[in-house]
């Protein structure tokens, strides 16, 4: 391995007890070869184009930029108002652009006002980013084109605008009505900490600080390939122990299809609606292990896109519905917002979860409705038994006072209800989530998750409702790959 080293001024400087050449960071990135490590010694690095890897690594010598502490880039731009919940394109501007490239990693860097995109990929595979510090941006992360599968971020953090939670209007993110032009004022911050169009998959995003943005992890399919075979596009996802703070719209939020998503063990704090289900075909959706919280509301004053809920689904009718099952199953959940508000979904399997609704009463004034029901209008939400796609809700623990008898009009949705009527956690608001010592009862039996190749993963009796069971947080099952022949059989 060939180390490079890159200095912000390119001149001679004293590296590792010795006086050592260094290069502009766009050179060595120009430079890079197979098996380099490019290692970025501290300082401030201005850039007023993109870094743009000319070449592709190898499995056994990836290319590799790694920064030391205090290495800090920013390009100084503005952020750009046509950018907006959609795809940048290699034309607009990123810090990094990874175009038909493999086997690239880049490590250990702050990256400030790269507007629209901090990270660009396109039609690049076997990506690694770890420990970038991203602040601005539409987008920290965007990828697109088919061919761009095999991509690791882990350990980052991204803060997109630290006024939006509290100081900006829904309204004035996403495009629409209230406004003559249609388009908002704040159109720009419509984006998310990964974003992408048409990219196969196989995406793990791990351990990573996600706050103060619109989105978390949303993953589009354009128009033109909304007709590919089912598992073609969005396949593979893995959303493992990150924290999601102060997140306006949603922290996941799959768009057209998606197969093969794992959501565990996440933090999601003060966020809005957490698992967007809205217009997506495919399914093996599993959330599990994750816990989530608040004490704040978001918005202005006069905002009325501040209730939040845990589920997002679609409308019915002519919208795509889910072609498997989905699985929500020992999550901790303690609520301001309905678990769902409106809207339709088949197969969804939620079980053992532990659901608390906070008291308004204790909190205060306008935190949450003094009547907050647990499901939405009964007219705006239709959930059905009736099979090939069944939605059953079994096990769980709740303590709102509808529950369970808001299922009555659900009929055969509902089996082993744990109903309460006291707080179920040891605090909810501190985000304290050992469940008081009269919940803690383990189940009579194990229960079955559907797998997407097939198979069948059973969940252990022993665990209490809930993500926390004895302090030790429930793991979930081991990750398995779609089969897409498997899937494909059951249309």
């Amino acid at each position: 391995m060939r180390i490079v080293y890159v200095s912000p001024n390119a001149q001679e400087c004293w590296i590792d007890a010795a006086l050592r050449p260094t290069k502009s960071l766009q050179q060595a990135v120009c430079e890079s070869m197979p098996g380099d490590l490019i290692r970025l010694i501290a300082g401030d690095y201005t850039l007023c184009a993109p870094l743009v890897f000319p070449r592709i690594g190898c499995e056994d010598a990836p290319i590799i930029l790694r920064g030391e502490t205090g290495v800090r880039v920013t390009s100084n731009n503005n952020p750009d108002y046509s950018v907006s919940a959609n795809n940048p394109g290699r034309d607009r501007f990123a810090s990094f652009q990874l175009i038909n490239v493999a086997h690239i990693r880049i490590e250990n860097l702050s990256i400030s006002r790269s507007w629209p995109s901090a990270i660009y990929i396109e039609n690049s595979h076997a990506l690694s980013f770890a420990g970038l510090d991203i602040t601005d941006g539409t987008y920290a992360f965007y990828a697109t084109g088919m061919a761009t599968q095999a991509i690791e971020i882990t350990q980052c953090r991204w803060v997109q605008d630290e006024t939006m939670w509290r100081g900006i209007r829904w309204d004035d993110i996403h495009d629409g009505d209230r406004h003559p032009d249609g388009k908002a004022p704040f159109r720009y911050l419509n984006g998310a900490f990964f974003g992408a169009d048409d990219i196969s998959g196989n995406v793990l995003i791990a351990r990573n600080d996600i706050r103060d943005c619109y989105n978390g992890i949303r993953m589009d399919v354009s128009s033109e390939n909304l007709s590919a075979p089912i598992g073609t596009f969005n396949r593979d996802v893995r959303i493992f122990d990150n924290s999601f703070s102060y997140i306006r719209d949603n922290p996941v939020e799959p768009e057209a299809t998606a197969v093969g998503w794992w959501i565990g063990r996440n933090r999601f704090y003060n966020c809005h609606k957490l698992f967007s289900q809205d217009g997506v075909r495919g399914g093996f959706w599993y959330y599990f292990g994750n816990i989530c919280w608040f004490d704040s509301r978001p918005g202005p004053e006069g905002d009325e896109y501040n209730g939040g809920a845990v589920f997002k689904l679609g409308k019915g009718g002519s919208v795509p519905q889910p072609d498997f099952v989905s699985a929500c199953f020992h999550n901790s959940f303690f609520l301001r917002q309905k678990y769902i508000k409106k809207g339709t979904t088949r197969g969804l399997i939620n079980a053992r979860n532990a659901i608390e609704h906070a008291d308004p009463s204790t909190l205060p004034t306008d935190f949450m409705p003094a009547d907050q029901p647990f499901f939405g209008d009964a007219d705006g939400l239709r959930l059905s038994a009736v099979p090939p796609l069944p939605v059953t809700f079994s096990g769980d623990l709740a303590n709102h006072p509808t529950y369970p008898a808001v299922f009555d009009r659900y009929p055969d949705v509902l089996h082993d209800p744990r109903p309460a009527q006291t707080p179920l956690f040891e605090s909810g608001l501190a985000g304290r989530f050992n469940l008081r010592s009269a919940y803690q009862v383990p189940y009579e039996a194990d229960f079955a998750i559907p797998m997407p190749d097939g198979t069948v993963w059973t969940s252990p009796a022993d665990r209490w409702p809930g993500a926390i069971t004895s302090g030790r947080q429930f793991m979930g099952p081991d990750f398995v790959p779609t089969d897409l022949d498997y899937i494909r059989s059951l249309i």
